[in-house]
């Protein structure tokens, strides 16, 4: 007779995990966030119209360039606030778009106090979004170095002879 639940090769064993979990509560801690003004962190929970408020302002009031950062459901949001900048523009801004993988930890508090706190570290994906002025008022362009001022030019030797010299010169072509 078989079993109705047959293990697969190389699948894990069964353990208490669910049971552990109902007796924890999952605090989900933040990724630890830049201090610089240029870095806009894209959640769900921002209202998305001062999201965008809040990049215009930093754009007009003379940045170069900002940085969107977004995880996991507020890729989407990040990517929509992108694009709204640049299309709201009339094509003075640009973008450029990197993914990466962030380690986030969570902690386990326990329902009861006879166990201890404990770590869980997870994965997420995660999109940054550099949002760059391209406007050609703002291209430098570098001054070249003074240049020598040019030589006199010397047309011949015979600017340089006295009258009398040229006249002499002639009567003997002549002759």
């Amino acid at each position: 007779m078989m079993d109705s639940n047959p293990t697969e090769r190389g699948a894990k064993p069964k353990t208490n995990r669910q049971n552990q979990q109902k007796h924890r509560v999952v605090r989900k801690n933040p990724p630890r966030a830049a201090t610089d003004t240029r870095n806009i962190y894209i959640t769900s929970k921002t209202d998305f119209k001062a999201q965008q408020k809040r990049c215009e302002d930093l754009i007009n009031s003379g940045a170069k360039e900002i940085y969107l950062h977004c995880m996991g459901y507020s890729i989407t949001r990040g990517l929509n606030l992108a694009l709204r900048l640049i299309e709201n523009s009339s094509g003075a801004l640009s973008y450029a778009i990197n993914t990466s993988t962030i380690k986030l930890v969570d902690e386990l508090h326990p329902l009861c106090d006879e166990d201890d706190i404990t770590f869980r570290q997870r994965n997420n994906s995660a999109l940054h979004i550099k949002i760059y002025n391209n406007s050609l008022f703002d291209i430098v362009i570098p001054e070249l170095p003074a240049q020598p001022p040019l030589p006199t030019p010397n047309y011949s030797a015979r600017a340089q002879r006295t009258p009398q010299e040229q006249h002499s010169q002639k009567t003997k072509k002549q002759k």
